[in-house]
């Protein structure tokens, strides 16, 4: 569960900064609920390249809010921020067949049963979740993007998957896709708005995504066809 402080009777949950080292060198600072935190630094050097596979990390250990990750591969840059706008760079994809948003659309429905709304409606967080093959990982964070790399560390662990759809409680940024690309999800949804960098992401990686679009409901808003159907409104 969620880390969460009571005050004046209130849960609140707990947003703190997050180092993430990789062989000793510190490479970024990320705003997350401080639980997980071992997902999070295998999804965080996996999405950014500093390990092509899990069998390249190592070590993983944490210590309070410091997660430090020994890989095989010596990719070395700058230490980074990450902050909550969600505008990202690709690192890395791996392609899978488009997933078929009837689908999308009729799990979202068990996905909606374990957001954090349903678990603990008292806590202002989100929820991300990953169906694969037809088992869920879920993960509940005071960031929607802390909560996709969570996401892609508990994939790894698992050992992978074939179908793999991905569900967010949040609006959908590049950053979120691109990070879901590089464990070949066919498939994103979201229970909120779209967000532009995340529809053009989505596009240009043949990613289905769908969107709960207000007074339309779920609507799909990419197909591996449409980028240039959306490039030509712009």
């Amino acid at each position: 569960m969620p880390k969460y402080k009571i005050i004046n009777g209130v849960k609140i949950a707990i947003d703190e900064l997050v180092k993430i080292w990789v062989n000793d060198g510190l490479v970024a600072e990320i705003v997350s609920n401080p639980e997980d935190l071992e997902d999070l630094g295998i999804g965080y050097a996996y999405s950014e390249g500093y390990a092509a596979n899990i069998d390249d990390i190592i070590e993983v250990s944490v210590l309070q809010n410091q997660v430090r990750i020994k890989t095989r591969l010596n990719a070395s840059r700058a230490a980074r921020l990450l902050d909550d706008c969600g505008v990202g760079e690709l690192v890395k994809a791996l392609r899978g067949d488009p997933a078929d948003a009837a689908l999308m659309v009729k799990l979202a429905g068990e996905f909606t049963k374990m957001t954090i709304w349903h678990v603990d409606p008292h806590l202002a967080m989100h929820t991300s979740a990953l169906y694969v093959d037809g088992d869920w990982l879920v993960v509940h964070d005071t960031s929607r993007h802390s909560g996709v790399i969570k996401l892609v560390g508990k994939f790894l662990k698992r050992g992978g998957g074939k179908l793999k759809i991905a569900y967010t409680t949040g609006r959908v940024s590049s950053d979120m896709v691109y990070r879901l690309a590089t464990i070949g999800v066919n498939g994103i949804v979201s229970l909120r708005g779209p967000l532009y960098s995340g529809v053009e992401a989505a596009c240009r990686l043949g990613i289905t995504l769908v969107s709960n679009v207000r007074n339309a409901g779920f609507t799909t808003l990419c197909t591996p066809s449409d980028f240039e159907k959306i490039s030509n409104n712009s």
